[in-house]
């Protein structure tokens, strides 16, 4: 029984049922489950002391190192806050943007990656949509739009509404050339693809993790390069993200930690730390790019298999540099299809209208796939 097969069994919702909606929510493993719960537990039949709560701020401290190996970071440059938006705005927010800037953003790209710019407007910056084509902007659309005025990309690094993943070294090194910082959401990559900061050239890099990180809501996890954490200032400032939490409790001076560390307000979602210290281990057991050839050989499984469909297509259709776990097929007309459909036939994905959304994680199976392709076969 290989890796993946062992894992899955570590997953009941994978094996009740056919669960292709990752990209919506992902699944609780039987480990990170227990991770969560003891901490619920021990807040319920004994309540936790102040010592101990001191200690889950250690414990939050020292897993820093860990997170930041799993994307080429340094420790001082991760931070942790409680989804993607907010996380975005800690830069957006916080650097001065000079008269005249502009920002490139797809017209498809979720709308954590346009709201928090667009709130800077009103002090002088141009955002500029990126038009998409057929559902995709491109890699290579991005990099003939920058200009000299150009600020920041700011991308979702697989968009979930095509599931297109851009090709973010090359992106990453253009950008850096030009002086443009890229901003990245990697809320629908992070856990999935394999993403190296470093390599990639991101300058801010968000995640939500509870898609592709298999663990709660409210827990997110961001990473901003060293050179420019002196620059950007916080706008919202509580008493964690300091110094040293403990020994400046009673100083009445403001001094903010140096690193990244200084964006966080307040008390942690514990629940959610433990979860992702789980998803995460996990993770890196399995070993990242181990993760994402199973997740695009399944991949490549669905668009062979497909070809056999006549009712469904796969739209958009993407380059096999482009794939990622996130698959869209589109009803062609003449067919119809409904949830039920797809209920009582135990699989579990995305629909709206014409199109459904299949989300392919690490507890995928080529089982799953073949079932979702005998299923539409029926329509």
């Amino acid at each position: 029984m290989d890796k993946f097969s062992v894992v899955r069994e570590k997953f009941p919702a994978a094996q009740s049922q056919v669960y292709l909606d990752t990209s919506t929510t992902g699944l609780f493993s039987k480990d990170t489950y227990e991770a969560m719960k003891a901490v619920l537990d021990q807040r319920h039949l004994t309540g936790v002391s102040i010592t101990e709560y001191w200690d889950s701020w250690k414990e939050a401290d020292e897993w820093r190192p860990v997170f930041a190996g799993m994307i080429g970071a340094q420790s001082n440059e991760v931070f942790y806050g409680k989804d993607s938006s907010d996380m975005l705005n800690t830069f957006i927010c916080g650097t001065n943007i000079p008269q005249g800037s502009n920002v490139l953003i797809p017209d498809v790209s979720f709308p954590s990656t346009r709201n928090a710019w667009l709130n800077r407007e009103k002090d002088g910056l141009e955002v500029r949509y990126l038009e998409n084509q057929h559902g995709v902007v491109s890699t290579d659309q991005i990099i003939e739009n920058m200009d000299d005025n150009t600020f920041a990309v700011s991308i979702c690094s697989v968009e979930p509404s095509s599931g297109y993943h851009y090709e973010m070294k090359r992106l990453g090194e253009h950008c850096r050339k030009k002086g443009v910082y890229l901003v990245v959401d990697a809320t629908q990559s992070l856990g999935a693809m394999d993403l190296d900061v470093e390599e990639m050239k991101i300058d801010v890099m968000v995640a939500s993790t509870y898609k592709w990180l298999n663990n709660l809501f409210g827990f997110g996890v961001g990473y901003m390069r060293k050179a420019l954490l002196d620059a950007i200032e916080p706008k919202h400032v509580g008493w964690t993200g300091v110094r040293d939490r403990m020994k400046d409790f009673t100083n009445l001076e403001l001094v903010l930690h140096k690193g990244a560390q200084k964006f966080e307000t307040g008390g942690l979602n514990w629940i959610g730390l433990r979860g992702v210290q789980s998803s995460v281990s996990t993770y890196i057991n399995l070993g990242k790019k181990d993760v994402e050839t199973h997740i695009l050989q399944l991949v490549e499984l669905l668009y062979r298999k497909m070809e056999e469909v006549k009712g469904v297509e796969i739209y958009p259709f993407l380059a096999v540099e482009n794939r990622s776990g996130i698959v869209y097929l589109k009803l062609r007309e003449g067919f119809s299809w409904n949830q039920d459909f797809f209920d009582e036939r135990g699989i579990k994905l995305n629909m709206s209208g014409n199109k459904i959304r299949v989300g392919i994680h690490f507890y995928n199976n080529e089982s799953d796939i073949i079932t979702l392709v005998d299923a539409l076969k029926d329509l």
